[in-house]
């Protein structure tokens, strides 16, 4: 089968096209016929030799979708033919967080596309149980953002922020892949939406996403602005996508009383953020939100198909441009998501 093989870590250019043999399947496995994979920040990290755990050779690649070929000795999943999007957490299925429906806690997790060859190929083998069932009327090219996209913000506003009715929702780094579909994922939770950016570019996309009022993060004092928009109070929520010392200060003084701040973002691990003594007297809320589970990866397809989310695919390659998709990723040149389709 074709594939992209990284044999070495670093720039777009180590992204090389190959003949390798297929996946021979495991015990529980499903073979996948890649219909579509998405790009993101996260393989660009892989790539370049910055994520944990990583060994090479490898083929990378998450937020797959595509059709199941066939399955593995004692594999329970969907039958082969059907049309699937697949998480990217490979995760045990009886450990005490999956028992909890937690399986992005499984002490044995694994991401496919990194820990294990990935959808930068035409064929890939992931546990069959973790292939959720995707209706023919979702092209692949939009489930492929499921996975590492919709899935995760689907999860953050609904299950780890439960975001209400009517509740003030501020998106910082709205404009970023991820953050410009937690707009879109506000708004179906039936929340009021204030989106923060730094470069006020992509504002017309994130109105058109939904935001109701968009301000800029050049400003210093925004997060006063998105307090006097949560009609004074402060937000209920905030969704952090940038996740560094100054946005999360600022996240932090935009939240009102018993206000949750949920921290989508990546930063370096230390003292990043100080919590005043007013997280207490206030009773607000600070916590993280790690990938999307099967259940979470579900929804989004169910959001997906209702019409009450929009995948924002902005550019689709071919296999053999991975590294071209890589660079527009880096360069920022995408608004949404850009797709590979093998």
């Amino acid at each position: 089968m074709r594939a992209i093989v990284l044999r070495e870590f670093g720039p777009p250019e180590n992204l090389r096209l190959e003949e390798v043999p297929a996946p021979s399947l495991r015990a529980g496995e499903a073979l996948i016929r890649v219909g579509a994979v998405n790009v993101d920040l996260y393989q660009t990290v892989v790539r370049r030799g910055a994520a944990v755990g990583v060994e090479l050779p490898r083929i990378i690649g998450n937020g797959i979708a595509g059709a199941v070929a066939a399955l593995g000795p004692g594999a329970t999943g969907p039958a082969p033919g059907t049309r699937v999007v697949v998480c990217n957490n490979a995760s045990c299925g009886d450990c005490r967080y999956c028992r909890a429906g937690r399986d992005t806690l499984c002490v044995e997790r694994s991401i496919v596309g990194a820990h294990r060859d990935g959808g930068y190929a035409e064929f890939v083998a992931v546990p069959a149980r973790d292939c959720v069932e995707l209706p023919a009327t979702v092209p692949f090219a939009d489930a492929s953002l499921v996975p590492n996209t919709i899935g995760p913000v689907v999860k953050a506003c609904s299950r780890t922020a439960g975001i209400r009715l009517a509740e003030n929702v501020v998106v910082v780094g709205a404009g970023g892949g991820m953050g410009i579909h937690a707009v879109q994922a506000a708004r179906a939770c039936g929340a009021r939406v204030i989106a923060a950016l730094r470069s006020m570019g992509a504002a017309g996309a994130v109105r058109e996403a939904g935001a109701e009022v968009v301000v800029s993060t050049r400003n210093p004092d925004w997060h006063a602005e998105a307090r006097r928009l949560s009609g004074g109070w402060g937000a209920d929520v905030v969704l952090d996508f940038v996740a560094n010392r100054e946005t999360l200060k600022s996240s932090m003084e935009a939240l009102g009383p018993g206000g949750r701040l949920v921290v989508m973002g990546y930063f370096p691990r230390g003292g990043v953020l100080e919590t005043p003594t007013w997280v207490f007297s206030e009773e607000r809320t600070v916590t993280g939100n790690r990938s999307a589970g099967r259940r979470d990866v579900a929804a989004a397809v169910s959001l997906l198909r209702e019409g009450r989310i929009k995948a924002l695919v902005d550019r689709t390659f071919r296999l053999e441009d991975a590294a071209a998709a890589h660079r527009a990723v880096e360069a920022k040149e995408i608004v949404g998501r850009a797709v590979i389709v093998p």
